[in-house]
């Protein structure tokens, strides 16, 4: 897909209205605005109530949710719109409007007989795709579930929910499976992006105001280059998950070329953001000297949801065997 100085604009209108009204949002765990704001149906086309599929604009929209600190199920309830949309109708029919309005939280999650998701005991239902397709699993009030007490993220706590002997409804193929997977990849991969550049723009700001050797520590050419290095990282992520996700936005189902250069290329993008973004963070936690160590900081909450990203939907190395597979390696 061809880009021009108009989607560069647009693109940074839709981070600065995105920034500004996550900036003023009081309900951080509530996703009934966020569906307000069109955010929910980001992956769903204008014909069935969303608006289009739309990988990069839901990727930024990722980011900005990240760097925000947001709480809310918006990734398993977005995920879920985008399967009921190409679901049969009878399906579609009982989940799509509830879950584009936010009224039903829906989890999405890798196959497998236990799950983790975002939501805990508010998910009525679990999309799970894998190499079998894709499958709905209603949860129902005996359906076991627990807090994940191996979970680090204290702003959205993972839950385990135990699917085995639950009744699979199937709603999608394997390839749309495979690209669901995909444009998830992506999106914990632009929330991880999101927690590092809130950690990097903190740091930054926190070391031009402290002195040593009466000189701003930001002067320091040893801490510059330190600095310079997460910039990078940061600018480096944010162009390897927008490429992807705009080749993802121009693939359709039927070209399976083009689709699978989308699905390597969103592994690449993961398994580097995946493998790195906890790095950056712990480094902005060392460069911010005693407070960076204090738990109640910030910076130890982007660590948490970094760590998190990193294995919601798949690792680092299974990206990379991902990649690998590709190759023929």
């Amino acid at each position: 897909m061809d880009r021009d100085d108009g989607d560069d604009l647009d693109f940074e209108l839709l981070r600065a209205s995105a920034r500004e009204f996550l900036a003023g949002r009081g309900d951080k765990d509530s996703v009934g605005d966020l569906a307000a704001m069109d955010w929910l149906g980001l992956l769903v086309s204008e014909e069935r109530g969303g608006v289009g599929w739309r990988p990069a604009e839901a990727c930024l929209i990722a980011e900005e949710l990240g760097r925000a600190h947001d709480r809310s199920p918006w990734f398993g309830c977005a995920m879920a719109a985008a399967a009921f949309a190409d679901a049969p109708d009878a399906v579609s029919g009982d989940w799509l409007a509830d879950t584009l309005s936010g009224t039903t939280i829906t989890g999405f999650a890798p196959a497998g007989n236990v799950v983790r998701i975002v939501g805990g005991d508010k998910v009525r239902a679990v999309i799970t795709a894998g190499s079998d397709g894709l499958h709905l699993v209603e949860l129902g009030e005996s359906s076991a579930r627990w807090l994940d007490c191996d979970a680090l993220d204290t702003a959205r706590p993972g839950w385990c929910v135990d699917l085995n002997g639950a009744t699979r409804v199937p709603i999608g193929s394997a390839i749309q499976a495979e690209r669901l997977n995909a444009v998830g990849r992506l999106l914990v991969s632009a929330d991880a992006l999101g927690a590092m550049s809130s950690a990097r723009a903190r740091l930054t700001s926190y070391l031009k105001g402290r002195t040593a050797f009466g000189a701003p520590i930001a002067s320091f050419q040893a801490v510059q280059h330190r600095l310079v290095d997460l910039l990078v990282f940061e600018v480096k992520s944010r162009a390897i998950v927008a490429k992807a996700a705009r080749t993802l936005g121009s693939a359709d189902l039927g070209d399976g070329a083009r689709l699978r250069a989308a699905i390597v290329q969103s592994a690449a993008a993961h398994a580097f953001v995946a493998a790195k973004a906890t790095a950056a963070i712990d480094e902005c936690i060392q460069l911010s000297g005693g407070i960076g160590f204090t738990w109640e900081y910030p910076l130890h909450h982007e660590m948490r949801r970094a760590a998190t990203d990193a294995v919601l939907l798949g690792t680092a190395r299974s990206s990379r065997a991902l990649l690998a597979e590709a190759s023929g390696w």
